[in-house]
This record gives C-alpha cells, sequence and structure tokens, in this order.
C-alpha cells in the first residue's frame, strides 16, 4: 500500500462509497412503512461499512485496521441480509448485479485483512 495515505486512497473505499449510492437507491424505493425499519436499518448497515475502512485506515496499529475491517465485512453481511428479507418480504425483486458488487466488495475487504495480517501492507 505505498503511497496509501489516506483512507480515500483505497479502491476497497472508494468502491464501498459506490455501494452506498447503489443502497441509498434502493432504500429510497421500499415502501414508506419500512421508513423507519428496514430502510433506516439498510443505510446505516451501508454507511458502517466505509466509516469503518476510514476510521480503521488511521487507526495506529494493523491489528486495529484488521479488525476494523472485520467490523466493515459484518456491516456489509448485515446489508446483504437486510436486502434477503426485503426480497421475502417482495419489496424487492433482481438484486443479482447487487448481490454480486456486495461479494466483490467483501472479498476485497478481506483481501486487504489478509494482507495486513501478513503485513505485507502498510
Amino acid at each position: 500500500m505505498s503511497g496509501v495515505k489516506s483512507f480515500r486512497d483505497l479502491t476497497v473505499w472508494r468502491d464501498s462509497v459506490k455501494l452506498i449510492k447503489t443502497i441509498y437507491q434502493i432504500a429510497d424505493s421500499l415502501p414508506k412503512s419500512e421508513e423507519f425499519n428496514l430502510k433506516q436499518q439498510l443505510k446505516r448497515a451501508v454507511i458502517s461499512v466505509s466509516l469503518n475502512i476510514a476510521e480503521g485506515k488511521n487507526r495506529k496499529t494493523v491489528k486495529d485496521f484488521a479488525h476494523f475491517l472485520t467490523m466493515s465485512a459484518a456491516s456489509l453481511a448485515e446489508v446483504e441480509a437486510i436486502l434477503a428479507i426485503c426480497e421475502e418480504l417482495l419489496y424487492l425483486e433482481k438484486l443479482d448485479a447487487v448481490y454480486a458488487e456486495i461479494q466483490k466488495l467483501g472479498r476485497m475487504i478481506n483481501a486487504l485483512k489478509s494482507k495486513l495480517q501478513t503485513k505485507e501492507v502498510i
């Protein structure tokens, strides 16, 4: 990660922001009855993915960064679970492209965490 001075330099962070845009559009399409339930939980979870990457990057140790990447991956799983619930409730359909985006981001987070743990980066 030579040349990476800020979380903004991380491709994984930039891709997480792209996912926020996608998920916000989806969340805004949910029924009004879910305004303070699934809709807000979905938005909080997807924001948490990016925030944990950013916070982790600014921590002092590799171990701390890896911990925050673990939390980021957990938030990403929460996003996926909420979308699956929305599908089950018939609020959404045909999310294959979104699930593919989530899977790709999850792989990126896990790859970065693995590199940190083997001290290949930072």
